[in-house]
């Protein structure tokens, strides 16, 4: 049955992680959750859950599928029945932000851009960030679309469009892209002929996407945008000669040098004349403008602003270079003016000194704007236009040449920059970075990531507006730590732990402001069958540690020490609390980790290549003796029959008889050779040598299958088998004997498959052989060992080897391929390394089985004659790659069992132990003792290693694993 499901919303879009709280998930269904998760079919709705993990028989986890906005059931059918929460989960629309209307603007903002996509919320209170600026005004259009007042940036690049509000959020990552505004700094030429045809440089910024430039109010003849800071353009002929002003058009919008280029007489005899000076507004950062015009270069020029000389740098016939003399007292504009001899020239009001601001009061106020400020300066124009951010103010309430008092309009939270021009001479221009701050009321607005384990620990980024020093964020009333204020719209914090799982309210307070979000934020149990699971890792390692010792099996393991990163030293540790659970979270957690996990008394467990965000490993006390979890072993069934069809299949000799040999089938291929004994068979009547003759074999509670081989055996020792016959579907019950279950031989053995295996093959300098066995699958019923196999029950070891590459396996039955499993054991003259591999090949058996390709051979490397930590193999060349890989050490000779457990993955040859783990056992060793590493590398069916369990490191998952062992050394 479902008890409870939480939590009971998510976005219709899928990917929810619910927690299903019950029973009968386990029990009654499988022996490990793993298995039961194999008989389990989910449903939300109508449609089926992929993606779930059965941690135990109250407790499941799974992701939501899409689906319908709405309200639905969640379905659970496994062997015990079928469990249906009514209404237990509904579907929101998913909130998702696709696209911008425009993806680029100028710095200075002030644009209206749409936002596109679904899902977006009613109600006031989203946000609209581009980079971390807060758009001062945001429009919920309709459901699909929000409109927002770009703010003014604060450097030109790609910057992310977030939006955020009631508990939720969307990014688009570096999606609008601010451009410097137009502006120009550098005119080269400034003078030409009046025909039009001068080559014109025009150096400055944001310029990209420039569409036009025109000189007075003709379009220059050519115009070729070489970057954002330089365009070349050819200029036009001119009405008359003069300055003209320059207008650069782009998609922002056009920007006017009012006395940009200047068409000059350039005749020898041309009279003194002044047409222009540039830039008109404020000198270049040495203090010089330019003056245009002819006759400039008179050897006794005098050039004046107002009364007051001016430095002559340099001339030309067209332009002199001239150093702006101090300001004093002269009027914010003034004439400019050139003298030689009798001749003079002027330009009234020909040159304005720049604006410049110098301090704000206040330096902050509401984001509803309105506050009266007062700004500081000189040289400030009567017409002055003040923007704060991306807005204007929307009224001057006092006007000077060194102060402005001004109203401030609406801004979004944080500091925006001051903005001054004037109104009939845009050049003149200055701007205060970060000189007034926006402050609005304290809200929240998204906690990401919204899910985290009861440890606590994680940090997660809080989000919302109003973020000042000393603002507190709270997990159902419980403080978090390590708050962090990034701006006004940000800060990070380790969230606490919690006694309870499921959605929780998270607030932030700030003195006597409070914003809360209920239910927004879920706790969750981490804890898993054992082995990695979860979401892929992004920062935070959710660990649990639990016991596998006799008494304890699946007890958590508090106290226990977690140290992540590979090296000797670790980079983050921590400790196991009473729920054997540990949360790591931090920014340097990226890209795949290294976890070791151990406890003085227990063994230790390292996993690498860890890139999944749950953990869970287990210790073992190592005066443990075994694994409780395993259950009893049932009573034993007995089954009896009769063999039947004896048939010599020759004339026999003196020396021979015929005897049929009765087993059942093994489960596994791990039940019989080459992996165990024959076991004791004293108690059975397995050997029969007369028709119908009767026999007794044993077996374990199930369905069963019973099988006979028929052979000739010469001379009590040799046999040599010809007929198979089975009797399957045996109900074997340990209360009471299946009786009458009669074998017929009726399957000849007689064909004969070429096998292809690599070789010859060399393992430390001998030559490697290779041993196959054949198996005929019953499925649920069990193996049928192949005679060759084992001398039909009498030995360890197959009959079929060789150091290949061809090797033949004569006597099989008439099957097709399909149904038989095939492994070749390729070891050297030494019991390791060995390599070991499954194998099916669907067909006619005499046209021939390939085994091939084996899993490479490690060959230890290290540790040398003492252990410091580090265990390190070099594969032999193979085309084969393992999947998952597993080092243990151990003491021979000595109690405790495995000290060091390491699970790698494929590919991976070198494991170090941390130097606190290496420490803890050393301690534990007995006096004398050594260590010995054994590692071995394994193929997986449908494996995944960033979601494996404790199951797929089992010898009976493996297709292909190989086997390798040290020296023993030092510790």
């Amino acid at each position: 049955m479902i008890q409870s499901a939480l939590p009971a919303r998510g976005e219709r879009g899928g990917g929810t992680w619910v927690t299903l709280k019950g029973r009968g998930f386990v029990e009654g269904v499988a022996r490990t959750a793993p298995e039961a998760a194999a008989r389990t079919t989910l449903r939300v709705g109508s449609n089926p859950v992929r993606d779930f993990q059965l941690i135990d028989d109250s407790t499941l986890d799974l992701r939501t599928p899409p689906g319908v906005a709405g309200t639905v059931d969640l379905t659970l059918q496994n062997p015990n029945g079928t469990a249906v929460c009514e209404s237990c989960f509904t579907y929101v629309e998913s909130f998702d932000v696709r696209a911008l209307s425009e993806d680029t603007g100028a710095l200075s903002g002030g644009e209206t851009v749409s936002l596109l996509g679904e899902g977006v919320p009613e109600g006031p209170g989203l946000q609209v960030l581009f980079g971390d600026m807060a758009s001062p005004s945001v429009t919920r259009v309709s459901s699909s679309e929000l409109r927002a007042l770009v703010p003014r940036g604060r450097v030109a690049g790609s910057v992310d469009v977030r939006v955020q509000g009631h508990g939720v959020g969307a990014v688009l990552r570096r999606a609008y892209r601010y451009l410097e505004d137009t502006r120009v700094t550098q005119v080269s030429p400034l003078t030409g002929s009046r025909e039009g045809g001068t080559v014109t440089v025009i150096t400055g910024q944001g310029f990209e996407g420039a569409t036009q430039v025109l000189l007075g109010d003709t379009p220059a003849t050519t115009l070729r945008v070489e970057s954002s800071t330089r365009v070349v353009v050819t200029t036009p002929p001119a009405p008359s000669i003069g300055v003209v002003p320059i207008r650069i058009v782009t998609p922002r919008g056009t920007w006017t040098v009012r006395q940009g280029f200047a068409y000059v007489d350039d005749s020898p005899s041309a009279p003194l004349a002044l047409h222009g000076v540039f830039p008109r507004v404020g000198a270049h950062d040495d203090g010089t403008v330019t003056l245009m015009g002819t006759s400039l270069d008179a050897p006794d020029l005098s050039v004046s602003f107002d009364a007051v000389q001016a430095q002559l740098v340099s001339a030309t016939a067209t332009t002199a270079t001239v150093r702006v003399p101090p300001r004093g007292t002269l009027p914010r504009t003034v004439s400019v003016s050139v003298q030689s001899g009798a001749m003079s020239a002027s330009l009234t009001q020909g040159y304005t000194f720049h604006l410049a601001l110098d301090q704000v009061t206040p330096d902050h106020g509401s984001a509803t704007g309105a506050t009266q400020v007062r700004l500081t300066g000189s040289a400030l124009p009567p017409d002055a236009v003040v923007r704060v951010g991306a807005l204007p103010s929307p009224q001057l309430t006092e006007s000077s040449e060194t102060e402005l008092r001004f109203l401030t309009p609406p801004g979004g939270t944080g500091p925006h920059a001051l903005h001054v021009s004037s109104a009939s001479d845009p050049e003149n221009e200055a701007l205060l970075p970060a000189s007034f701050t926006y402050e609005a009321a304290l809200t929240l607005s998204q906690v990401e990531p919204s899910r985290g384990a009861v440890a606590g620990g994680a940090r997660v980024m809080v989000r919302g507006a109003g973020f000042v020093d000393v603002t507190s964020v709270t997990f159902a009333g419980a403080p978090a730590t390590d708050v962090l204020i990034h701006d006004a719209h940000t800060l990070t914090c380790r969230i606490p732990a919690s006694r309870i799982q499921g959605p929780v309210e998270v607030a932030v307070v700030h003195g006597t402001q409070r914003s809360a979000l209920p239910e927004s934020f879920h706790y969750f149990d981490p804890r898993g069958p054992g082995g990695l699971s979860g979401e892929p890792l992004m920062g935070t390692l959710n660990v649990t540690v639990l016991d596998t010792s006799s008494g304890s099996y699946g007890q958590p393991v508090s106290g226990a020490t977690v140290l992540l990163g590979p090296d000797p030293t670790p980079i983050l540790q921590g400790g196991t609390d009473a729920r054997g659970q540990l949360t790591l979270s931090d920014p340097r957690i990226a890209g795949a980790q290294t976890v070791t996990v151990f406890k003085p008394g227990h063994d230790a467990v390292t996993v690498a290549g860890i890139r999944s965000e749950n953990l869970t490993v287990s210790l073992r006390r190592l005066d443990s003796e075994g694994n409780p979890g395993n259950p009893p072993v049932p009573a034993t069934a007995r089954i009896s029959g009769h063999v039947r069809g004896f048939k010599p299949p020759r004339p026999l000799g003196p020396n021979e008889v015929l005897e049929a040999r009765v087993f059942v089938a093994q489960a596994s291929p791990a039940s019989g050779p080459p992996f165990t004994g024959t076991g004791d068979r004293r108690a059975e009547t397995w050997r029969v040598r007369e028709e119908g003759g009767s026999f007794l074999v044993l077996a374990q509670p199930g369905l069963r299958a019973v099988y006979a081989v028929l052979g000739v055996l010469r001379d009590g020792v040799d046999f040599e088998p010809y007929l198979l016959g089975i009797r399957r579907g045996v109900a074997a019950s340990g209360t009471r004997a299946a009786e009458n279950q009669d074998v017929v031989f009726d399957m000849h053995l007689e064909v004969t498959a070429p096998l292809t295996v690599e070789g010859p093959l060399v393992i430390a300098g001998g030559e490697a052989r290779h041993q196959v066995y054949a198996w005929l699958d019953l499925g649920a019923e069990g193996l049928v060992p192949h005679p060759h196999n084992w001398g039909t029950g009498t030995r360890l070891y197959t009959s079929i080897e060789g150091p290949g590459p061809r090797l033949a396996f004569p006597q099989l039955p008439h099957v097709d391929g399909a149904n038989l499993l095939f492994l070749d054991l390729l070891r050297g003259a030494t019991a390791y390394p060995q390599s070991l591999l499954y194998h099916r090949q669907p067909g006619a058996l005499n046209g021939g089985v390939t085994l091939a390709p084996m899993l490479p051979l490690p060959v230890f490397t290290q540790p040398g004659a003492r252990f410091e930590g580090t265990v390190a193999w070099t594969p032999t060349a193979s085309t084969a790659t393992p999947e998952v890989q597993l080092l243990t050490l151990l003491a021979p000779g000595t109690e405790g069992g495995v000290r060091w457990t390491a699970v790698l993955p494929g590919g991976q040859t070198q494991v170090t132990l941390p130097g606190p783990a290496l420490a803890a056992l050393r301690a534990e060793l007995p006096e004398g003792a050594r260590l010995r590493a054994d590692v071995s590398l394994a193929r997986v069916p449908r494996f995944e290693y960033s979601q494996w369990t404790h199951d797929a490191l089992s010898t009976a998952t493996w297709t292909a694993y190989v086997l390798g062992r040290s020296e023993v050394f030092d510790p």
